[in-house]
């Protein structure tokens, strides 16, 4: 431990003394000086402090509830929830710890071990509104939003304007496809927490489900605004750029989430395709490129990036991308495509028989094919 606490340290184990004090350090005041130094930062030093109450009172709640608390804020989730589950067990009637554990082990993804501990919570204080949203936050990991909405609204009739309620609702009600109750509850939620970058993000996505692009545009923006580091936000709303037909804006979205995070193959994508309907192949075959190297998985962008290299001319390299596209996955689009660019270089056999292929797999290119024939002959 660092020199703000080894100046109590004593070379012979026993009771810590303040320096100009003759009274020994109680295990309330190491829970004192362990709060002092979390709040000035210093979490690993506040750990210790804890911990030296502890050798003193091993059972005391408040010491062991902090201490847990400060191990979570470290990163250290498993060894705070070894602190809890030891403090539940001693103090089961304890509102707070068992909410704490609760908590901590959705935070982990651990949501059926979660759920009991919430119960318990409540049983234990039947007025205490954070474990109702507990069991909410649950429920709709596991997608069961009815359950979750009804968690909320327990919560809210305890704590009135409860905005982290209030928000799990709102998204819940989405999630059920009720958007104009949800909306509504957006609504609740910003007027609580206007600053919520979050709040904003949904709100757009909930107007998106309901066609209203004009409002999830502004909502985007207001996500972006408060958060310029939102790449989701970003990507989002260059997605609804697309749709709405201006691809000069969502190309400037898709270049700003890429900023923020390189690393995600999607908004790649998205950049390819905006560049190709703009009509910049090289840029567009560049972003698809881009995209395969983070994920060499994604077969949108080999198809995709094949399609822009026949466009472009350059067949051989089309074909190739063609190829791997079916070793991934086989359909009728990447065989059609394989066959138009297997026409164009000569192999007409091979051609015919990816033509073959495409028709059985999807009978819709064969209409395609009937048709482009009949377009050259006339």
């Amino acid at each position: 431990m660092s020199e703000k606490l080894n100046m109590f340290s004593s070379s012979d184990d026993e009771d810590f003394v303040c320096p100009n004090s003759k009274e020994a350090l109680t295990a309330a005041k190491w829970n004192k000086i362990g709060l002092d130094l979390e709040r000035a930062g210093s979490t690993a030093d506040a750990i210790e402090a804890f911990d030296s109450g502890l050798k003193i009172e091993p059972d005391n709640a408040i010491l062991l509830k902090n201490k847990a608390g400060a191990l979570s804020r470290a990163g250290k989730k498993s060894e705070a929830s070894i602190v809890y589950q030891h403090a539940v067990s001693l103090y089961p009637e304890d509102a707070e710890l068992s909410n704490g554990a609760g908590f901590l082990l959705l935070e982990s993804g651990r949501l059926k071990e979660a759920l009991p501990l919430f119960e318990q919570s409540i049983q234990a204080d039947s007025k205490f509104a954070e474990p109702w949203l507990g069991k909410g936050l649950v429920y709709g990991e596991l997608g069961l939003f009815e359950d979750a909405v009804k968690a909320y609204d327990h919560a809210l009739s305890l704590r009135e304007n409860y905005k982290e309620a209030c928000f799990g609702k709102a998204v819940s009600l989405a999630a059920l496809g009720n958007f104009k109750d949800a909306l509504l509850m957006f609504d609740k939620v910003i007027d609580l927490d206007p600053n919520n970058a979050d709040v904003w993000y949904y709100k757009a996505l909930a107007y998106d489900s309901i066609g209203d692009g004009s409002n999830a545009l502004i909502c985007y923006g207001k996500a972006t605004d408060i958060r310029p580091s939102f790449d989701d936000a970003w990507n989002n709303k260059g997605i609804l750029h697309n749709a709405l037909g201006q691809f000069e804006d969502a190309l400037i979205c898709f270049e700003q989430a890429i900023s923020i995070d390189p690393e995600q193959a999607d908004v790649w994508f998205n950049k390819g395709y905006t560049c190709a309907v703009l009509g910049d192949l090289d840029d567009a075959v560049n972003a698809y490129k881009e995209a395969i190297s983070i994920d060499p998985n994604f077969n949108a962008a080999y198809m995709e990036a094949a399609f822009t290299y026949t466009q472009m001319g350059f067949v051989f390299d089309a074909l190739d991308l063609y190829a791997k596209a079916i070793e991934q996955n086989p359909t009728g689009e990447a065989y059609f495509g394989q066959a138009v660019c297997l026409e164009a270089i000569g192999e007409s056999d091979r051609a015919k028989e990816s033509f073959e292929k495409a028709f059985e797999m999807d009978p819709q290119y064969k209409e395609i094919f009937e048709s482009q024939k009949t377009a050259h002959s006339s």
